[in-house]
């Protein structure tokens, strides 16, 4: 079958591997539809050690074949991928932090015994059944596409500790920092104040329930100063990933408020320690999400409550994945969610 890998800096291409049949404790699942994620781009661009199991990681697609000893899917469940449950045996497992467990960590990173070859940019993948989330069986594919990256920004929220009530910054409307803000309003944020220079992404967000959109010019902090009765916001969400950013977070921050780093960025980022020495704040970070996050996601875009479809602004085909990630690197493309039918 053919598949879509990444293969090195600025390489990218279609290529021939073998189609997946279960092994004991796996799934095969046929993918329906798959993301295009920020991390395959920067990968792409900047030439990281990428498993080619990671290659198209944001993919929904159903369950066609079991191996032996699984009984956690069945043929016909409607399935994205997640971290797995954890071994249960190390140090992680043993006081309840399973998703810092080294082996699921392993196994979702494509280093596992049984790592596919390839990722969701292909008609199929085999997975460790553990790692499957079963959806709702009225989600739909593009829903389903979705889950995975709105579970990073649910996660974040866990992360960041932020609770109701609280004012909330998120730097960054591409899809990771518009789901974030959309989170945040579902967690109950009080004020949600997204800072995004382009002005179409800026003004989507405030259609998704943003209170405010600003353009990150110089008098941003004055305007989030207004917003916030002069002290600042209590949590600050860096999803832009680039190193400006993070200092922009800790300058809009409240003393003693929490800054969370959802974006990824490969570049060395040079920050001023005596602004988070002065206003005390805590430096939080946060990647991937639990299965029990993800299961939680698909239930509220299945149901509406989530509008994650709205960043969906076309689906491609596989002969157009190479072409269409230059594009994304050379940003050239801005369109904040594109989706790679495998079967086109």
């Amino acid at each position: 079958m053919r598949a879509g890998l990444i293969t090195g800096i600025r390489q990218c291409e279609v290529t021939d591997v073998a189609e997946p049949t279960p092994v004991d404790g796996s799934a095969v699942v046929e993918i329906r539809l798959c993301g295009i994620c920020g991390s395959d781009v920067h990968a792409y661009a900047e030439g990281w050690q990428y498993a080619p199991q990671l290659c198209g990681h944001e993919w929904f697609g159903e369950v066609v074949a079991t191996g032996a000893g699984v009984d956690s899917v069945r043929d016909g469940d409607l399935v994205m991928a997640g971290l797995g449950p954890g071994c249960g045996r190390c140090s992680y497992c043993a006081i309840g932090q399973v998703h810092y467990c080294r082996p699921a960590n392993r196994e979702y990173n494509g280093m596992g015994p049984h790592a596919s070859p390839n990722g969701g940019f292909a008609s199929l993948i085999g997975v460790d059944a553990d790692r499957l989330v079963v959806l709702p069986e009225d989600i739909t594919p593009v829903q389903g596409a979705l889950v995975e990256p709105a579970a990073v920004a649910f996660h974040a929220i866990q992360q960041s500790g932020m609770r109701s009530g609280d004012t909330v910054a998120v730097l960054g409307a591409g899809p990771i920092g518009q789901l974030t803000a959309m989170c945040a309003r579902l967690a109950g944020a009080a004020i949600v104040i997204v800072i995004e220079p382009d002005a179409e992404r800026r003004e989507l967000s405030v259609q998704l329930g943003a209170d405010i959109g600003l353009d990150g010019g110089s008098e941003t902090r004055s305007k989030v100063r207004e917003l916030t009765a002069g002290r600042g916001v209590d949590v600050a969400f860096d999803a832009a990933g680039i190193p400006q950013t993070l200092e922009a977070s800790i300058d809009l921050l409240r003393r003693g408020g929490t800054a969370c780093m959802v974006g990824v960025s490969g570049k060395p980022t040079e920050v001023m320690t005596n602004k988070w020495m002065t206003k005390e704040i805590t430096l939080t970070t946060s990647i991937l999400y639990t299965k029990d996050e993800a299961h939680t996601v698909g239930q509220l875009i299945a149901t509406g409550r989530l509008a994650a479809t709205a960043l969906h602004q076309g689906t491609i085909g596989l002969d157009e994945l190479p072409g269409t990630v230059e594009q994304m690197a050379n940003r050239e493309v801005n369109a904040l969610k594109l989706l790679v039918d495998p079967t086109r």
